[in-house]
């Protein structure tokens, strides 16, 4: 068996052939981007894909990703009336079984589903688990950040010590005016008169905002997070509301997150397609909100690399459209032909929605032992066999 690559001996390779903005170049890669190729780096064709840096995703909660997505009304005012509606219904069924599977499970799956997705980092709206941590979860995991739940589930008090304990360089994220009603329109005027709306503020949301709040916001803080599938699916909204179109107008800084499956429509991939939103934009405006390098695949940065179709969009073909994904330099799903050239790298087969990939054996191996499923794949029943034998 192939021994689990380490960042010590992971291979260089030269992607070559691919368009990187349009254009064909050659990206060279080792666990990092690198600034010239090395000799012996292993060649791999991509003339006919286009690459992508891995995506960002603004706004998750990981350990929420196994729920169905649920809400009792057909529409709500506030997501607060939503997250009472849940909150009297977690001792019941089928809340309460899923809430005692184990938490590095449920953290896994939100991770994977990002993964698979693309979306290779991922701000993870909740407390910093340790097991988002490890070496081997799916995809990176902010870990300098400040937040609060929102102004509804979270007492003054605690907003404020959480916002003044957050470092100023780094973001603190909030739910805010997450509705249509007076009470979300009211949000940002409290948040700022509670002191915390500032350079570190990013407000997850803001669907209730007026124009007004919207534009000041938009020169105070430090960016807006949006999340359009759960809040047309909660809210009756569409695309991209007016707060976010004044953050654009701006010029301020706008990004995109997947929510949890509780409320959104899939994954990052669904966020880009119902916002209309051009990835390569939100990606450079989500990585300059956490204070990452915003200019794509610079020398130095994760080899974090997305191939898909060229002619295509990124996003068109869903998850399964995207014909390759390298986390950290290790490629860790993708279409047979391509994991094919990675010579060094034992896979196993999978169907991802109904089309056929190969999948890292590391990873596969998590996967099987996760107590929980993930919709959509289907690992190759011999290796799932043979795995369990082995336990």
């Amino acid at each position: 068996m192939a021994a689990f690559l380490t960042r010590q001996n992971i291979p260089s390779y030269t992607l070559r052939g691919a368009l990187i903005d349009g254009r064909p170049r050659d990206l060279h890669v080792a666990d990092r981007v690198l600034a010239a190729p090395i000799a012996g780096a292993l060649a791999v064709d991509l003339e006919g894909y286009a690459l992508s840096p891995g995506l960002i995703n603004a706004h998750d909660h990981l350990e929420l990703n196994h729920f169905a997505r649920t809400k009792f009304r057909e529409r709500y005012a506030n997501a607060h009336d939503w997250g009472e509606d849940v909150s009297t219904r977690l001792d019941d069924e089928p809340f309460a079984a899923l809430r005692a599977l184990p938490l590095a499970d449920r953290c896994f799956i939100g991770g994977l589903k990002n993964l698979l997705s693309g979306a290779l980092t991922v701000v993870h709206h909740n407390p910093p688990h340790k097991c988002l941590f490890r070496r081997d979860f799916p995809v990176r995991v902010l870990r300098r950040y400040g937040w609060a739940h929102s102004l509804h589930f979270t007492s003054e008090a605690e907003i404020v010590r959480s916002y003044r304990a957050t470092p100023r360089a780094a973001p603190w994220f909030i739910h805010l005016a997450e509705g249509t009603d007076e009470t979300a329109a009211s949000e940002y005027a409290r948040l700022k008169a509670l002191g915390c709306v500032g350079e570190r503020t990013v407000i997850i949301h803001g669907v209730g905002m007026s124009e007004a709040d919207a534009a000041e916001a938009a020169t105070r803080v430090r960016g807006l997070a949006v999340c359009p599938t759960t809040n047309t699916y909660l809210l009756g909204t569409h695309g991209l509301q007016a707060s976010a179109r004044a953050f654009a107008a701006a010029g301020s800084t706008l990004a995109l997150g997947s929510d949890s499956r509780l409320t959104a429509d899939g994954d990052l991939l669904a966020e880009i397609r119902a916002a209309g939103i051009d990835p390569a934009r939100v990606w450079a405006s989500t990585a300059r909100l956490l204070g990452m390098e915003a200019t794509p695949f610079a020398s130095g940065t994760p080899a974090d690399v997305i191939a898909y179709h060229a002619g295509t969009g990124l996003a068109d073909g869903g998850r399964a459209g995207l014909a390759l994904i390298v986390r950290g330099g290790v490629p860790q799903i993708g279409d047979p032909a391509l994991m094919a050239q990675f010579k060094h790298v034992q896979t196993i087969p999978a169907l991802l929605d109904g089309q056929p990939k190969r999948i890292h054996i590391r990873l596969a191996q998590q996967i099987a032992r996760c107590a929980l499923h993930e919709p959509g794949l289907e690992l190759d029943a011999d290796f799932v066999r043979s795995l369990k034998r082995a336990n």
